[in-house]
């Protein structure tokens, strides 16, 4: 059986998928955009509560190509607006970073960081 902090990540991932999107919850040997990358935050996990209530905090990692600079940021702007349409309601948007250059086996692809949190108990 899995683990509170890897069924939260999984059901976030799900969620994710069920919405369209091509996501995994670990960074790929292989990107293949577009793609949704989950990672951790940070802080990864901080109290909620005095208990067993906790934070666990997610980076949201969007890919969007290596194609010309127009349309990988066409491309990451439609990926932005698919993904926080397809956030599920135990999942809270804290911001959207400005688009970054990812380098990553050798190439180099448009993305953003979409950071989220997500309640859980432990």
């Amino acid at each position: 059986m899995a683990n509170e902090i890897t069924t939260a990540k999984e059901q976030f991932n799900q969620a994710l998928k069920d919405a369209g999107l091509d996501s995994m919850p670990f960074l790929p040997e292989r990107i293949v955009p577009p793609i949704v990358v989950i990672n951790s935050g940070n802080p990864f996990i901080t109290p909620e509560t005095v208990g067993n209530e906790y934070v666990m905090s997610l980076e949201v990692i969007l890919v969007a190509g290596t194609a010309t600079n127009e349309s990988a940021t066409e491309t990451l702007e439609q990926l932005i607006e698919d993904v926080l349409k397809a956030l599920p309601s135990f999942a809270r948007l804290l911001r959207v970073e400005k688009p970054y250059s990812l380098a990553y086996n050798n190439a180099e692809y448009v993305a953003t960081s979409v950071l989220v949190e997500i309640s859980i108990t432990i």
